[in-house]
């Protein structure tokens, strides 16, 4: 064979070679790319196991926490891992790096971990949170990121870790972490699955609150209805204040509240009302705060509402209230009460119940009950004007009458004092009260129809010049008949001269049909006619007037009238003014 037979065969074999060579290659490529898939199916096998146990609605669980218990069940199932974690970092924090809270846990002394604390920035977890990427390890104590506080608190060795964060609307809102992978390495398809899980997590994560929020904030808007039309049920100064308060730990879901009062003269804040413990709220009323001072002096000096979720570290904190309670301030929101432009009080909820913490839209709304509340002071303070202007000028008038009757000086005054210590012995509500004490200043206000020459003599009143005397009952009530706002108040006037044995007048009434109105002033008229001098008789001692009270009790007098006017004179309330 010559030279050219043999380079022609060479040539050939060189050929088939490089063939062989290129067909061995994409077989190499085809066994690489099938090993892949295989690798991918296997992965996504992994995934729809996964995604048939995913939630897809909030229906069957209790809340937020348990749908994150579910999660992780399915995480360390199908990661087939020893223990994990699902951790959240904590809302409405004012810190740089929020604390990271364990939400879910699974594994040896999970329980020790469930609702723990920790700072974000520190750890693994704290690292992956502040990054936004996910971290491997196989030997984590080898990692000076590892923080061994969460393992000897559990007292459970971790070899390896895989950690992800859980993202949605481009911020990180936890991290899911498995530890100690069973049979062999964390791999790129454990990545992807956790990756996979966290993505879907995140999004119930975020609805979860979202809904939550939304939920809340109706259920303030609800309540912040109702509280302002309780606010605006009554013009009592006291009880204003009294539902504000009421109103503001209500609406905040806080443990207790406070309303503090500027005190113009002294430009220092008092509290006014504090709800809670009684004894602990009496002693934060002695307390004095100048503007300026504390976190509720910062708020009425700025005129700005404040949330402070971590009070005892705030170097604002007034921690004289605390210490004189025994009492600790957690966290507050804290908003100025103004009207007109002008701060008039701060009012306070404090420490968010179940260890929560106060948001912007707690803030909101109770900026919005404050506007309420300033509204309702303001109208307390105008009506309370207005009730002092009448009650001064009812005043003014019964005295005016008492002018005519040169022997019963003071009277008026001393009856309405008599009535209120009795009212308020019995334990008259308010507006009771109120009523009481604008009878007794009009009791006599029917003497402007009778004659000088009847109020004036010196001696005995003969039979007709005293059925004439007796006409000023029915007359004052006919002249406060003509105001109907007065109505209620008519039986105390026209009725304070009956007995409870029906000799009275002007109608005979007896027992249970005498008002009660009446019987107190009958009590209070009686004991001041006793007490204060005539020119007939200097006035009667304080043993003997008490002695007629109660030897007419039971005829004359009525007897629970009676024995509250003896309480307040034996505790010292009642002092004879001759």
């Amino acid at each position: 064979m010559d030279e050219n037979a043999y380079s022609g065969i060479n040539e050939k074999l060189s050929d088939l070679k490089k063939e062989l060579g290129n067909q061995s290659g994409e077989l190499l490529e085809v066994r690489m790319l099938a090993g892949e898939l295989r690798s991918e199916m296997g992965s996504l096998r992994l995934k729809l196991d996964a995604i048939k146990d995913l939630p897809f609605s909030f229906e069957g669980f209790t809340g937020l926490k348990s749908i994150l218990d579910h999660y992780l069940d399915i995480i360390i199932r199908i990661t087939d891992t020893d223990a994990g974690s699902i951790l959240l970092l904590e809302e409405a924090e004012e810190k740089e790096k929020p604390d990271l809270v364990f939400y879910a846990c699974a594994g040896p002394g999970s329980e020790k971990l469930r609702g723990w604390h920790f700072s974000g920035g520190s750890g693994i977890a704290g690292w992956v949170a502040g990054r936004g990427v996910p971290f491997f390890s196989e030997d984590v104590e080898a990692d000076p990121r590892w923080d061994k506080e969460v393992s000897e608190l559990v007292g459970y060795k971790t070899k390896d870790i895989l950690c992800v964060p859980m993202k949605a609307a481009g911020r990180v809102l936890g991290v899911i972490e498995v530890l100690n992978k069973k049979e062999k390495p964390f791999g790129r398809e454990d990545l992807d699955l956790l990756t996979f899980i966290s993505g879907h997590a995140s999004v119930m994560v975020e609805n979860s609150r979202l809904l939550g929020s939304f939920e809340e904030k109706v259920r303030q808007l609800s309540t912040l209805m109702e509280l302002s039309t309780l606010l605006n049920s009554t013009l009592r100064k006291e009880d204003v204040r009294r539902l504000a308060i009421e109103a503001a730990t209500r609406l905040m879901g806080a443990e207790v509240g406070s309303l503090l009062l500027v005190d113009e003269k002294t430009s220092e804040l008092y509290f006014e009302v504090a709800l809670g413990d009684e004894a602990k709220s009496r002693k934060i009323k002695e307390i004095r705060l100048k503007i300026g001072e504390g976190i509720a002096g910062w708020v009425a000096k700025e005129a700005k509402s404040v949330i402070i979720n971590d009070v005892q570290n705030d170097p604002r904190f007034f921690k004289g209230a605390d210490k004189k309670t025994k009492f600790v301030t957690k966290n507050m929101v804290c908003v100025p009460v103004m009207t007109k432009g002008k701060v008039i009080g701060v009012l306070q909820a404090i420490n968010k119940r179940d260890d929560g913490k106060f948001t912007d839209s707690d803030r909101e709304s109770f900026e919005s009950l404050a506007n309420q509340v300033a509204i309702a002071i303001e109208n307390s303070r105008l009506y309370d004007q207005l009730r002092q202007t009448f009650l001064d000028t009812a005043k003014a008038m019964a005295e005016a009458i008492e002018k005519r009757d040169p022997y019963t000086g003071g009277h008026t005054k001393r009856v309405y004092k008599y009535s209120n210590i009795i009212g308020r012995y019995l334990g008259l509500s308010p507006a009771e009260l109120e009523k009481l004490e604008i009878a007794a200043v009009l009791h006599d206000v029917g003497k402007i129809g009778v004659s000088d020459l009847i109020l004036g003599k010196q001696g005995p009143l003969d039979n007709e010049e005293f059925a004439k005397m007796k006409m000023h009952a029915p007359f004052g009530a006919d002249i406060v008949n003509h105001v109907p706002a007065l109505a209620d108040i008519v039986p105390g006037i026209e009725s304070h001269h009956e007995r409870i044995d029906g000799k009275g007048y002007p109608a005979g009434l007896s027992g249970e049909a005498v008002p009660r109105m009446a019987s107190i002033i009958a009590v209070a008229d009686s004991f001041d006619a006793m007490t204060t001098s005539r020119p007939y008789r200097a006035g009667l001692s304080l043993e003997y007037a008490v002695s007629e009270l109660k030897r007419c009790t039971g005829t004359q007098f009525e007897q629970k009238a009676v024995e509250a006017f003896l309480e307040a004179i034996e505790a010292g309330d009642v002092q004879i003014e001759q």
